[in-house]
């Protein structure tokens, strides 16, 4: 495996795993897609993609959580027979229905997370001098002209 695509399952699987934690918040996937299309960095279409795979791999642990959660009903309802069918059943609906929800809410994010990342990682320009603390080398850089906060008061004429 080459490093960019290790470099995506990374991110991916990080994305996931905020999904995973934040999922008593709506819409998670969008904020597990975020963040693994920020780490993944500022493509744009590498970012969706990036966060459509964290949405999918969060699919799936959805899925069984809420295939155990109905089986606990199917159990303890009528007709045993078919209640192996019937939780498989659910399992594919679930599955199918959080794949394309974590999916495509993923993408969302993983594209707001690489925008942000593209962003964010400009250098900020600071002048050197402020940095150093400095002040009074940075301000003779200044205009020289008076604005209205320099101008002496008139305190004679009040009003």
């Amino acid at each position: 495996m080459d490093s960019s695509r290790t470099d995506s399952l990374k991110h991916a699987a990080i994305g996931a795993a905020v999904s995973l934690v934040t999922f008593f918040l709506p819409l998670s996937p969008v904020i597990g897609g975020g963040v693994a299309g920020y780490l993944h960095g500022p493509d744009r279409t590498e970012g969706a993609k990036v966060g459509g795979l964290s949405g999918l791999l969060a699919a799936v642990p959805g899925a069984v959580l809420v295939t155990l959660i109905a089986s606990i009903f199917v159990i303890v309802g009528p007709g045993q027979r078919s209640a192996l069918l019937v939780a498989v059943a659910v399992f594919l609906v679930a599955l199918l229905f959080t794949v394309v929800y974590g999916g495509v809410l993923g993408a969302a994010g993983g594209f707001v997370g690489a925008l942000l990342n593209e962003e964010f990682a400009r250098p900020v320009e600071t002048d050197p001098a402020r940095l150093h603390g400095d002040v009074r080398d940075a301000e003779s850089d200044l205009d020289s002209e008076v604005t209205e906060f320099d101008e002496p008061i008139d305190e004679s004429a009040s009003v």
